[in-house]
């Protein structure tokens, strides 16, 4: 219990506000977790949408054939390559007063969803060359909007915090529970469909019309809690934050990050290594005959990825970003050489290489993520400028160059061992991958460039160098550099700013030390309530052992004893119960009134706001205000050691 009390009152005293040296709060990583499980819903329905023949919905459903799917994925990828330099400009040139990332969580978002739900209402019996547009058309929507919202999240969780460490933590934390809505929805959808469909549920339209609208709008709407309850925290200068970046400087200052081109060139291979994870669904339908076990099956397999999430941030402690990377690819390498060997033996050894290949693939968002940060933060401290929004675009289009190479690939080998439209009609029959002759090998081709791909994908983090330490001191200069374009700073001396700075980093410290002292003490406390329960209670029981050996020595019969006891036990429960309701009422009387308080101030900032002709987001500025002051307050009451205001048990 005594644990559990510490848990409860850590929780609590930094649900609003972030521990000492940290920046992020408990419940800002709640919001950045949550809205991150909606985004990746989203993005997961896009597994069942792939341009690839292993696409049921594509391939088996609507018909269409490989080379279809490489006319598409050569269209689509040139218009994503078109248009990553306007998005780059877009992003990197945002700037709203909640940042230049979270709004298009809502912007991207919708887009996003309106492309995914159409993509499952495009009329069976319509010509094939009609429905190669439409999915086309839908499919460009989808690929302009969704790399977009999810680089918004991705730009978020780069600067929720300065901190290198608190950021490693926060993503190891954030996919661990992000990756929970994609696997609800691998689980589920296919099973629900399953139970309500039969077991070619995955070869049936309606599976798609119905699930499809319920995910996607779920995933969307939980989503918006990265833009509503998290923040941007770049150690930028105010002005700097308004400046224009135009596309070539842009490009020119992208071209020097050697970070950059490290994981944007072995991100360039994510097509060929993920050629393995597309095959399940061929093998559940056409092996197994039955696509309704995939949802059971990728779940197991998906569940690969969880432990090398939580893994992530040890790795990286104890071998660096460096190393940890470099081992997680060697990795893949490895699991892929497993199946190689193993598959012909059955579907069971299918199933196990591919969740090891999924473990050494669980960390390696966290550690490229890691690695990119810090080397954007490098960029920044060297020559001034931040590219979050340029170095996801240009790496996408990296990628891109990469996925169109890896569908062509894959393509080749399908049709190469006779997976191919009908002269006639233009259908492909996949029905011909039951046959072991042909879905051997290409599941062996597949497996064979996946692994070369891993080994390349591993090559470039050797050219890492950058060290914790180095991380430090390179925080530590852009906060004083931050501090020095504050307007209190204009006109001063550089021995004035920096003997304030050193003032700030003082009262600062001193704030946490109060911070701290102030949990400490809620915890003693809480301690010492426990340990005074405890001694309660066995005092209670020695009570209630002297009453029984008092009664039946005056005479009373074991049915009075019994009774008497009971009604002693019955008293003191009723006592108990009234202190907690008194305590319980006593807590909800004080959060009620922080939320009307909350309320309050958040309709007279909003009107305040509108009155000064402001527009866009104005609640969420807001509610950012209210909760700024708060902090404020907190951290003024700890230091003269006032109780703080009901917030931290909200």
């Amino acid at each position: 219990m005594g644990k559990i009390s510490n848990v409860w009152y850590d929780l609590r005293s930094y649900w609003e506000r972030p521990r000492k040296h940290e920046y992020v709060s408990y419940k800002e990583i709640f919001n950045f977790c949550v809205g991150g499980m909606g985004i990746k819903t989203l993005g997961s329905l896009l597994s069942y949408m792939t341009l690839a023949s292993t696409c049921l919905l594509f391939g088996s459903v609507y018909g269409l054939s490989p080379r279809h799917f490489i006319i598409l994925t050569v269209i689509t990828n040139v218009i994503s390559v078109i248009k990553t330099p306007f998005i780059s400009m877009m992003v990197d040139n945002t700037h709203t007063r909640i940042g230049k990332f979270r709004p298009y969580v809502l912007w991207a978002g919708i887009p996003t969803t309106i492309g995914i739900i159409g993509m499952a209402f495009i009329p069976l019996d319509a010509p094939t060359v009609v429905k190669v547009v439409v999915v086309g058309v839908l499919i460009n929507l989808v690929t302009i909007a969704q790399p977009l919202y999810n680089s918004a999240y991705m730009g978020v969780s780069q600067i929720i915090t300065p901190n290198s460490y608190e950021r490693t933590k926060i993503l190891s934390i954030s996919e661990f529970v992000a990756n929970l809505g994609p696997s609800l929805v691998q689980l589920l959808l296919p099973s629900l469909a399953g139970l309500f469909l039969g077991k070619d549920c995955m070869t049936n339209i309606l599976t798609y019309r119905i699930f499809f609208p319920i995910f996607a709008v779920a995933g969307f709407l939980t989503g918006l809690l990265v833009m509503t309850g998290t923040r941007e925290r770049t150690l930028l200068q105010e002005r700097q934050k308004k400046e224009e970046l135009p596309f070539f400087k842009g490009l020119k200052e992208i071209s020097k990050s050697r970070y950059f081109w490290i994981v944007s060139l072995s991100k360039f291979f994510e097509g060929f290594k993920g050629g393995i994870g597309v095959l399940l669904a061929w093998v559940c339908t056409y092996q197994l005959g039955n696509s309704a076990a995939l949802g059971i099956v990728q779940s197991i397999v998906s569940f690969g990825f969880t432990p090398g999430i939580i893994l992530a941030p040890l790795l990286i402690k104890k071998m660096g970003a460096k190393y940890s990377a470099f081992f997680a690819h060697a990795l893949n390498c490895a699991a892929a050489l497993l199946m190689l060997f193993t598959f012909r033996n059955g579907f069971v050894f299918f199933v196990i290489a591919l969740f090891f290949y999924n473990f050494a693939s669980g960390p390696q968002y966290i550690m490229q993520t890691s690695i990119l940060s810090d080397g954007l933060d490098y960029h920044q401290d060297k020559y001034g400028t931040r590219l979050e929004g340029f170095a996801q675009n240009f790496m996408l289009m990296i990628t891109t160059v990469g996925t169109i190479l890896s569908t062509v690939t894959f393509s080749m080998i399908y049709e190469s061992f006779g997976l191919v439209a009908d002269e006639t009609t233009g259908i492909t029959d996949y029905s011909i991958l039951t046959q072991d002759a042909v879905r051997e090998p290409i599941i062996q081709w597949v497996v064979i460039v996946a692994m070369i791909a891993g080994a390349l994908s591993a090559l470039p983090y050797i050219f890492c160098n950058l060290k914790a330490a180095d991380m430090v001191a390179i925080r530590e200069r852009l906060e004083y550099k931050k501090f020095c374009g504050r307007e209190a700073c204009e006109g001063l001396t550089d021995d004035e700013i920096r003997a304030l700075y050193e003032e700030y980093l003082v009262k600062t410290e001193r704030e946490h030390e109060a911070e701290n002292r102030k949990v400490e003490e809620q915890k003693r406390l809480a301690e010492e309530k426990r340990l005074e329960a405890v001694r309660e209670k066995e005092e209670f029981k020695r009570s209630l052992a002297d009453k029984r050996i008092e009664m039946l020595a005056a005479g009373k019969s074991e049915k009075e004893t019994n009774a008497a006891i009971k009604e002693l036990r019955a008293d003191r429960k009723a006592r108990l119960d009234r202190e907690v309701a008194e305590r319980r009422k006593t807590l909800i009387g004080e959060y009620k009134a922080f939320r009307a308080r909350k309320k309050e101030f958040i309709a007279n900032d909003v009107k305040e706001r509108k009155e000064r002709g402001e527009k866009g987001f104005l609640r969420i500025l807001a509610k950012e205000k209210f909760e700024d002051m708060i902090v404020a307050e907190n951290a003024a009451k700890a230091e003269v050691g006032a109780p703080e205001s009901p917030q931290t048990q909200e």
